[in-house]
C-alpha cells in the first residue's frame, strides 16, 4: 500500500508528535511505501521512507500554499493519506483531494483545545486516531535498562499497529 505521512513536525524536530511520525513511518515502510510529507530543515532519513521537506522557514501562507502543493502531489499516486494533527496540516488536508484520509491526534495538547480545523478535518477524516503510543522510554547510562518499560512500549506500538491496519482494510 502507498501511503503519504503528513505532519506537522519530523526530526530533527523533538516534539511528540515528530517523534510520533518517525517511529509510525519507520514502522509502517516495513510493509508499505511511505513517503512524508513535513515542515522541516534537513529532515532525518529512514530506509524506504521519502521524505519531502517544506522549509518552515517561509512566511506562514508561502509554507502552507507549499505543503498543500506536496501534499497534492504525493497524495495522487497514494492509497491513503494518514495526517498528523496540527493546524499546518489539517487546512492543507481539508483543501487537498485524496483518495483516503486517517486522522491521527498525536499531540495532545492540541486535541484538548479541540480547534475547528481540527473538527473538521476529523469529520473528513474515514478514520480517526485518538490514542497514540508513549514516547519510548529512556534507557540512561548507569541506570539498569527499563525493560518493562521497553517491552510495554513495543506492545503499544503493536496495538496501534493493528488498529491503524485494521482501519485502512475496514476503509478500502
Amino acid at each position: 500500500m502507498r501511503i503519504v505521512l503528513a505532519t506537522p513536525l519530523y526530526p530533527p524536530e523533538i516534539a511528540d508528535a515528530a517523534v510520533y511520525a518517525k517511529e509510525l513511518a519507520r514502522r509502517l515502510a516495513e510493509n508499505h511505501d511511505i513517503t512524508v510529507v513535513a515542515y522541516t530543515h534537513l529532515p532525518e532519513q529512514l530506509p524506504g521512507v521519502t521524505v519531502i521537506a517544506v522549509d518552515k522557514l517561509q512566511s506562514r501562507v508561502s509554507r502552507i500554499l507549499a505543503f498543500r502543493t506536496a501534499l497534492a502531489r504525493a497524495a495522487r499516486c497514494a492509497d491513503v493519506v494518514i495526517a498528523i494533527n496540527g493546524a499546518s496540516v489539517e487546512l492543507p488536508v481539508l483543501v487537498t483531494r485524496h483518495p483516503r484520509l486517517v486522522f491521527v491526534t498525536a499531540d495532545a495538547t492540541a486535541h484538548a483545545r479541540g480547534g475547528a480545523l481540527e473538527r473538521l478535518a476529523a469529520r473528513r477524516a474515514d478514520a480517526v486516531l485518538t490514542e497514540v503510543p508513549p514516547q519510548k522510554p529512556e534507557i540512561l547510562p548507569l541506570e539498569p535498562e527499563p525493560t518493562i518499560a521497553l517491552a510495554a512500549w513495543k506492545d503499544a506500538w503493536q496495538t496501534h499497529l493493528a488498529e491503524l491496519d485494521s482501519l485502512l482494510k475496514n476503509h478500502a
